[in-house]
């Protein structure tokens, strides 16, 4: 997996992959872990382990995620890893199909729903991040008058600085890989058009 890869999706039984919310789990668990046992994966998202086992056989299946090298002497022990860094799609590849259009907006309204679940943990929970955390976090909201072509600047200008700043953590973390302060950080940021 090449650092900052992003593999497109095309089709819906690739997107119907995602509207499984375990298996959309698992990919975010094993996104945090880099590699893990299915045994740490299920203690990450707490369901039982053949479950857990038969959705990863499923998202390797369909090519979301592979066997990553033995870290252990343990033959029975199967480590995991994603193939690429995330995904992405554009609805316009389905809106000829009304059942795939339906796929593609479970898709985005499952991952919204994890989005959504992430921010709402961090609210309840903030005071006990501390200040420094509590202060570096961001809540922004912008009312931008742009053209079509503009906003899908827009996107390639901040998904470049989110690959860059995700590039600099990789890089700390081998540096110093027990470094207590650097910790995970979800950033999604939604654009689009509206009617006011």
């Amino acid at each position: 997996m090449s650092p900052g890869s992003s593999r497109r999706l095309k089709n819906v039984a690739e997107l119907r992959m995602l509207t499984h919310p375990l298996r959309l789990r698992l990919f975010y668990a094993l996104t945090a872990a880099e590699e893990a046992t299915a045994s740490r994966l299920a203690e990450l998202v707490d369901e039982s382990l053949s479950l857990v086992s038969y959705h990863l056989r499923e998202l390797a299946a369909h090519g979301f995620i592979e066997e990553a090298p033995r870290r252990s002497g343990d033959r029975r022990e199967r480590w995991w890893r994603k193939t690429h860094e995330g995904f992405n799609f554009a609805g316009s590849e389905f809106a000829g199909d009304p059942q795939a259009r339906g796929v593609a907006v479970a898709a985005k309204r499952q991952l919204l729903a994890h989005q959504i679940s992430r921010l709402e943990r961090w609210i309840d929970e903030d005071d006990a991040w501390g200040e420094a955390w509590t202060d570096a976090s961001l809540a922004s909201e912008s009312l931008l008058r742009l053209t079509s072509p503009e906003l899908a600047e827009l996107s390639a200008e901040l998904t470049a600085v989110a690959r860059k700043w995700a590039e600099r953590g990789r890089a700390g973390a081998e540096d110093r890989p027990d470094a207590p302060a650097r910790k995970h950080v979800l950033m999604f940021m939604h654009a689009f058009p509206f009617q006011p």
